[in-house]
């Protein structure tokens, strides 16, 4: 199963375009940043009304929204979780974490930077 596909098929149903190389500056990647900014505004709002149905929608909504992103820009969405997951990951000490006052894992000197130039092909 992948996200991405799915709002893929449904662009091209759409008949929004698909773009295969990293770019940024295009009407559509902004229309799909303008749609980001709604939902998140939209699922803020429920989050804060504390309304658990709106939050699981916007919340599904937002992942929706962001893969068309990814397909209106290039980005493989799947390479560049795998290298954030990797990175994420690196800040485990012996299977243990660090953590902040509010909770937040802390990166310790085992941290790695994803390497996001690579996992979107650009090196």
């Amino acid at each position: 199963m992948s996200y991405q596909k799915d709002v893929e098929k449904f662009m091209l149903a759409g008949e929004q375009s698909i773009t295969t190389t990293p770019e940024l500056k295009n009407d559509q990647s902004q229309l799909y940043m303008n749609l980001i900014t709604e939902e998140y505004k939209e699922t803020l709002s429920a989050f804060k009304d504390n309304d658990m149905i709106e939050v699981a929608d916007g919340l599904a909504d937002m992942v929706w929204v962001i893969m068309g992103m990814c397909n209106s820009c290039g980005i493989d969405f799947d390479s560049v979780w795998k290298e954030v997951k990797e990175s994420n990951m690196s800040k485990f000490v012996d299977g243990k974490s660090i953590k902040n006052a509010h909770g937040k894992i802390m990166k310790p000197d085992t941290y790695f930077k994803p390497n996001i130039k690579k996992a979107l092909g650009l090196e």
